[in-house]
């Protein structure tokens, strides 16, 4: 940076600071939180410093363009007083690259957005690569200190055993996400043939009749789209099945679902759907195109998929508010489950390695205790306020009933120049979830699809879970990650290869069943569960996730 550079940075960032103190003189006791700008004491700024350069790997897409001249990067720069120099591969290159770099020992100094699991993060930190935080965020990042200590997803996450922090993730708090395992039925549908929403297997199974019998197709899925696999949803009203590692707590014990008697039945039950044409032959073969111009075209009945309005798309969001969801049905045992994904963080997105100088740690912490504000979450992802979030107006409410205090644009265009959008360990807490605009959930326009993902998330799925599940951060003695990478990795194909089999009826429930299950045990299933009860610690309580009338009626109430 030149001398004229340095000069107009310097004015630029003294306006900054006695807007600061202009802004803090008129909030009065307001929490850091609510600050439209960061808390800047304690930089290098105030010494009138040379801007301490940082080094940040980031794995990035065409959505995140050009970060040199993102308005967010210079936004930091003049903030924290620092130079930001990216270092950027495109992120489906991450995991070559990282652990390339890592092994040449030539790697960058902060890792912003790379891509680590406990393991990775257990490995490096003990060789020294990666820097224990713990004692960089007390001192110098106390609100994401103080988020870690109350947030159990993130405490029981992010602490490896030795009781160091060596990595921080993306943490986004969104609880139609942690449900994304849901069912939609076409609600016309149900009016036009006098039919009442299914709360049972034997009712759901009426209703795919009835529907197949006027011509539509009653039920299908697809390939490559979230939660689009109709599987997941139906077992659960015979055995808990969580959609990825098939894992179950019973009183503090982990056990594979997948072998247990309940599961057969549940396959039983959908083999006997699939062969009487119920579930469409292409649930388990076609794209997410053709199942979105299916639903697009009110060609069928039921579809599985996390948020109706992603498969509908933008030029059809008026018809989101046809669809609804289809709550856990009960199975002839009364067993009624919701898959649940809100089991915690695992792994990391960022850490910082021991090439790192002192001053370019404690900016770092700077920036992130910033970021780690709502408003500073808000900004980070977005960019200046008005141009795609407001503050909110009086009387505004949020998702759950509470003062709003953001109305935030979901739809930023490619490439986005404005914010580093969901890039490296943004904090995406409860509290900003929640304090989003809260729109009519049944706006003739779709606007309101966030509050309609939640109102039916909270009506239908919340609280419907297991009471104790495995965490999704379990930490794996390095020297064994690599044989308990691949036990998983082999058990869950094989069981999604036969879970499919039977289903189709390519193999027999009655007679290869048994086959099944030992050919499960031979893959090392007992050495498998072993080491997940060992590193599990203890089960990921879910009783803080309860339905809550109040926030049902206060979005049924929007107009």
């Amino acid at each position: 940076m030149n001398k004229r550079k340095r000069i107009a940075a310097f004015l630029t960032f003294v306006m900054v600071l006695l807007m600061l103190a202009a802004c803090s003189q008129n909030n009065g006791s307001g929490p850091a939180k609510n600050s439209g700008s960061p808390n800047v004491k304690g930089t290098n700024s105030e010494s009138a410093s040379e801007p301490v350069t940082v080094n940040l790997f980031a794995g990035t897409s065409s959505f995140n363009g050009n970060l040199d001249s993102n308005w967010f990067t210079e936004y930091a720069e003049k903030n924290f007083n620092m130079n930001i120099n990216w270092i950027t591969v495109p992120n489906t290159d991450v995991a070559t690259k990282q652990p390339l770099l890592l092994a040449s020992g030539d790697y960058p100094s902060v890792f912003w957005a790379g891509s680590f699991s406990n393991e990775d993060l257990l490995k490096y930190g003990q060789q020294g690569v990666f820097v224990p935080l713990n004692d960089l965020l007390k001192a110098h990042a106390p609100n994401v200190w103080n988020a870690i200590e109350n947030t159990p997803a993130l405490k029981q996450g992010i602490i490896a055993p030795d009781g160091n922090i060596y990595g921080l993730p993306f943490y986004n708090y969104c609880l139609h996400c942690y449900y994304s395992s849901k069912l939609w039925v076409y609600k016309p549908f149900l009016e036009k043939f006098n039919l009442s929403m299914p709360t049972t297997t034997d009712e759901f199974e009426h209703m795919l009749e009835v529907f197949k019998e006027n011509g539509i197709l009653p039920l299908t899925g697809s390939t490559d789209g979230w939660n689009s696999d109709p599987t997941t949803f139906l077992m659960n009203a015979f055995a808990y099945n969580d959609g990825g590692s098939f894992l179950r707590v019973t009183d503090g014990k982990v056990e594979l679902s997948a072998i247990q008697d309940e599961w057969k039945q549940g396959l039983e039950y959908m083999n006997g759907l699939y062969s009487k044409g119920l579930i469409s032959s292409a649930a388990f073969t076609q794209t997410n195109d053709v199942l979105s111009k299916q639903a697009i075209n009110h060609e069928v009945g039921v579809v599985p998929w996390g948020c109706m309005n992603c498969v509908v798309g933008a030029d059809h969001m008026s018809d989101i508010v046809n669809w609804e969801t289809v709550p856990p049905l009960k199975g002839p045992n009364g067993v009624s489950y919701a898959a649940f994904s809100g089991n915690g963080v695992s792994g990391a997105v960022f850490a910082i390695t021991n090439k790192a100088a002192e001053d370019e740690k404690i900016a770092v912490m700077k920036m992130l205790d910033y970021i780690w504000t709502t408003e500073g979450t808000t900004i980070t992802d977005y960019g200046p306020e008005g141009e795609y979030w407001t503050k909110a107006k009086d009387g505004e409410k949020g998702l759950t009933g509470n003062p709003a205090l953001f109305d935030i644009n979901f739809q930023p265009p490619t490439p986005f120049t404005w914010g580093w959008n969901q890039l490296g360990p943004i904090y995406q807490s409860e509290e900003w979830r929640n304090s989003i605009v809260a729109k009519p959930p049944f706006s003739a326009d779709g606007s309101g699809s966030e509050a309609l993902l939640q109102y039916y998330t909270e009506k239908d799925y919340k609280g419907k879970q297991p009471k104790e599940v495995v965490p999704a951060s379990i930490w794996i003695d390095p020297k064994d990650s690599q044989s308990y990478s691949l036990l998983k990795t082999n058990i869950n194909n094989y069981v999604k290869q036969w879970t499919a089999e039977f289903i189709v009826g390519n193999k027999s429930i009655s007679k290869d069943w048994k086959s099944y299950v030992d050919g499960v045990k031979k893959l090392g299933l007992d050495q498998y569960l072993s080491i997940t009860q060992k590193a599990m610690v203890k089960p990921f309580d879910t009783s803080g996730f309860q339905r809550d009338e109040t926030v049902i009626q206060n979005l049924e109430s929007l107009k």
